[in-house]
């Protein structure tokens, strides 16, 4: 249960983080095509990523999708603005490098650039389309495994199609 806690905790410092970075690097502007964060990803991958019937909670330029037991979570952040989202993006692939065990893996065919990670939290994706920053936060409790980061892939491919 305390891991349980503590991953929450971390979801929800690193979603914070990620939004206050978003507030000071990136002026808040609508994205294009899609302003539903929470519709960018399909309720039945996060259903097949976390298991259970996910419910979206939507915070601003973020979404949390959470299960009825919550050892797993999905945490789908955005940001917008041209030049400045290769700024948010070249800012968060610095971030990930300081951690040497998150195995950072550049990810191809997932909008313009992209790279993952397998964090102590689960596994995450930051991907760079059209100037926008679309990132995938999946808590896990754990640190991430290739197979954390393969069910999360899958989520990504759709969510940046929808982006």
């Amino acid at each position: 249960m305390a891991c349980i806690i503590t991953a929450v905790s971390q979801l929800r410092a690193s979603l914070l983080a990620s939004i206050i970075l978003g507030a000071f690097v990136v002026r808040a502007q609508p994205l294009f095509a899609q302003t539903d964060v929470c519709g960018l990803v399909k309720a039945a991958d996060v259903a097949a990523l976390l298991g259970g019937t996910p419910t979206p909670t939507p915070q601003g330029t973020s979404c949390v999708w959470r299960v009825a037991a919550p050892q797993r979570t999905l945490g789908v952040l955005t940001y917008s603005s041209g030049v400045q989202g290769e700024m948010v993006f070249a800012g968060a692939r610095k971030g990930a490098e300081r951690d040497t065990a998150s195995k950072i893996a550049d990810e191809n065919g997932l909008g313009d650039k992209a790279f993952s990670i397998t964090p102590l939290f689960g596994a995450a994706f930051v991907m760079l389309k059209g100037g926008r920053v679309l990132q995938l936060q999946y808590l896990t409790g754990a640190r991430g495994t290739p197979k954390d980061r393969d069910a999360l892939r899958v989520v990504a491919r759709n969510a940046i199609a929808s982006f």
